[in-house]
C-alpha cells in the first residue's frame, strides 16, 4: 500500500482527494492531496490545445 510521505497513514487511489481546474481533458489541471493531513501530493497537466 502506498503511504502519505507526511502523515504516514496508508492511502489508496480512491481515497486520495483531486481537485480539477479547467474544463474536459484539454488544459485542466489536476492536484492530488492526502484526505488525512490535506499534503499536495502532487499535480498533473494536460494542455494538449
Amino acid at each position: 500500500m502506498p503511504v502519505c510521505p507526511y502523515c504516514k497513514q496508508q492511502l489508496s487511489l480512491k481515497d486520495v482527494k483531486r481537485e480539477v481546474v479547467g474544463k474536459g481533458f484539454l488544459k485542466q489541471e489536476i492536484m492530488y492531496s492526502c484526505p488525512y493531513c490535506g499534503a499536495v501530493l502532487g499535480f498533473s497537466r494536460g494542455n494538449y490545445g
